[in-house]
């Protein structure tokens, strides 16, 4: 039975970084199940993880759901993106995770950015998807930076519980 538990336990995990690139799976849920199915199931009573651990997650589970948002909105701006075009960014990868997952995080934001630049901030249509580019950049800066810390959630875990 414990191998059991331990293969559903690697298999949210790895249920999790998949979740980085298909909005359908709620990655830091998936972690967090594993974590709580090893404290409450799996680990002897008294003996699971410590409360250093759970703060550590909290703290990193915070940043993976700011990732998309902050990752995005930097780079709409620093390819040369206005204010209103950060906004529509994150608006946009909201929109999307919903209306259109798995491909809408990555078109909605290319969309309104581009959208925003045209029409609001009067810019010519080159400038307009080179700021589209940078809502597309910022998402895949964030899938980096969401792999890199879910990496280090799932490294920790297994230093805490072995």
């Amino acid at each position: 039975m414990e191998i059991l538990l331990w293969i559903v336990i690697v298999a949210l995990f790895v249920a999790s970084i998949a979740g980085i690139f298909l909005p359908v799976l709620p990655d830091t849920i998936l972690l967090w199940a594993g974590f709580l199915l090893y404290h409450f199931v799996l680990a002897e009573p008294g003996a699971g993880l410590p409360a250093s651990f759970w703060w550590g997650m909290v703290v990193l589970s915070v940043l993976l759901y700011g990732a998309d948002l902050l990752t995005n909105m930097y780079f709409v701006k620093r390819y040369g993106g206005s204010k209103w075009s950060s906004i529509a960014a994150a608006v946009g990868i909201f929109l999307g995770i919903f209306l259109f997952p798995p491909f809408g995080m990555l078109i909605l934001p290319f969309l309104f950015v581009v959208l925003v630049e045209l029409f609001v901030s009067n810019q010519p249509f080159e400038r307009a998807i080179k700021a589209g580019v940078g809502s597309l950049v910022g998402f895949l800066g964030s899938a980096v930076v969401k792999v890199v810390l879910q990496i280090v959630m799932i490294i920790w875990f297994f230093i805490a519980a072995l």
